[in-house]
């Protein structure tokens, strides 16, 4: 008996599951046919009958799926009108006393309002719960990750993306998320979290701000970051920044160059001395170039945003509001002038830029140079009449030609990202004193100017006198050990007996 149940409930469930597979009308024709009362020879509604061409079956087909659709909506038709009789039986029942259709009404108005309020306050507790869950979720993620730095700096923190195998070619440190870049610059997480978040208003600001004067007129605004950001700084600039080659054209705050080597790239017999300067150098490097510039290296969006804002700052204008100084946003993120960083930063920038203006600079005979926002380019008499085919005393035809190749290097730096000081631009011949980053190259050899090797004179004089009438102040002391210092690096063989002479008189 059981034996005969369990099969009987096979066969139920091999029912259900050909019904499901075939369709019941299918189903109920294929066991019309197993039990003799459809012919087996004759085809179903459901198969391509003998004198049928696929053609004629195919539209068959779908005027019967059309019609199975008429059926089916014929039926729902009937159900709905059953729900309805149902229910108007039931308001008889209810009315069948008093049949007040006004009544009637507004009682079914009643339900129908209960019902729609019942699914409204339904759906917004769903909402509500949705909302949480989701306020929830967005409070752990926040609490886990740095999810926002400010309005539009946060754009490619979801790309999560790191190229490793660039970075362990490079030799860079694998930095993949917050956490690991919390660790490889030796902070709290809570402090990174504080630094890497931009305010246009803030009471603390992250940098100490002074200005200090520019050589010929006009004052240069310097950004000195404090004790925590700039330790991250230079943890940034010696691990990452410094593994990055540069140019050889560049002598700016690289190990072994300096003004004095970028000079004596020059020294010698220079028929022209042409010296540029790049307008606002660090403010046009913006937030979203140094962001590019460490994607570029092969971290992700999200990485190189972060590293981009340690290494960033805007300009910000101190205010006093109800007795507290803040410090409010005056400019957008830039590079700043006395981060440990930004020194190295420009230099990989412009990278491509170096190159191309020395590729343009030996192709016409020149030597090229840049020290920060300093471009030089030097030319000797052969190479300058090789290079324009014109005799160099043709003041008209010289100028023709250096307008071309000047406003070739104009097209290059606008095309890498800066602009040139045209007002700083100067044209030095031989008969001029050519001077580049302070130091003069006219002669065969590097030196300095006249006037500063005087003026070495005189404090070396002033100090002697001074000795004569007791101890010598340590300012003057360290004034000329620092000049002394300056022209033993520039020329120590030319200069040999004023610098002996300097440190003479400070023992």
């Amino acid at each position: 008996m059981a034996e005969s149940n369990e099969l009987q409930q096979n066969k139920k469930e091999n029912y259900r599951k050909n019904i499901k597979e075939m369709g019941k009308k299918e189903f109920t024709l294929l066991k019309m046919q197993e039990y003799g009362f459809w012919p087996e020879n004759l085809p179903t509604p459901y198969e391509k009958q003998k004198d049928e061409t696929l053609e004629q079956f195919n539209k068959r087909q779908s005027l019967q799926q059309e019609y199975d659709k008429i059926v089916n909506d014929i039926s729902e038709l009937y159900n709905e009108k059953e729900e309805i009789n149902t229910k108007l039986l039931e308001l008889k029942k209810e009315y069948k006393d008093t049949w007040n259709i006004d009544k009637i009404r507004k009682d079914i108005a009643k339900k129908v309002m209960e019902e729609s309020k019942a699914r409204r306050n339904e759906r917004r507790k769903q909402q509500e719960l949705l909302k949480k869950e989701k306020s929830e979720l967005w409070q752990k993620k926040k609490s886990e990750e740095i999810v926002f730095i400010g309005k539009g700096y946060s754009d490619l923190l979801n790309d999560k993306e790191t190229e490793d195998d660039k970075l362990i070619q490079q030799g860079l440190p694998l930095i993949k998320t917050d956490k690991d870049l919390t660790k490889f610059l030796c902070i709290e997480y809570k402090q990174l979290r504080f630094l890497t978040y931009h305010r246009d208003v803030v009471s603390v600001d992250h940098y100490h701000r002074y200005t200090v004067p520019k050589r010929k007129g006009g004052v240069r605004n310097i950004a000195a970051p404090k004790a925590v950001l700039k330790a991250v700084q230079r943890k940034i600039l010696e691990e990452i920044l410094c593994k990055l080659s540069v140019s050889e054209k560049a002598h700016g705050f690289l190990k072994g160059k300096s003004v004095v080597s970028g000079a004596k790239a020059h020294e010698g017999q220079t028929s022209l001395l042409i010296n540029m300067d790049l307008e606002n150098f660090f403010p046009t490097i913006t937030f979203e170039r140094v962001r590019g510039m460490f994607k570029t290296f092969g971290y992700s969006g999200y990485i190189s945003s972060l590293l981009a804002m340690l290494c960033t700052y805007c300009e910000r204008m101190a205010i006093e509001v109800k007795g507290e100084t803040k410090y409010v946003k005056t400019s957008n993120r830039i590079l700043p002038q006395g981060s440990p960083a930004s020194p190295m930063i420009t230099n990989i920038l412009c990278r491509k830029l170096d190159t191309r203006l020395n590729g343009l600079a030996e192709k016409t005979g020149f030597i090229y140079t840049r020290y920060a926002d300093d471009m030089s380019f030097s030319l000797k008499k052969t190479s300058f009449e090789e290079a324009f085919g014109i005799n160099f005393s043709d003041k008209d035809s010289n100028n023709i030609n250096l307008g071309k190749f000047c406003g070739l290097i104009s097209i290059i730096v606008k095309e890498e990202g800066f602009n040139i000081n045209n007002e700083k631009t100067r044209f030095l011949r031989k008969n001029n004193r050519q001077c580049i980053t302070g130091i003069v190259i006219n002669n065969e050899e590097a030196g300095l100017p006249r006037k500063w090797i005087r003026n070495l004179r005189a404090a070396i004089y002033n100090a002697n006198k001074l000795k004569t009438s007791g101890d010598l102040p340590l300012e003057v002391k360290n004034e000329i050990s620092g000049m002394a210092s300056w022209a033993k690096s520039v020329n120590e063989k030319r200069y040999k007996d004023i610098i002996n002479r300097a440190f003479e008189v400070v023992k």
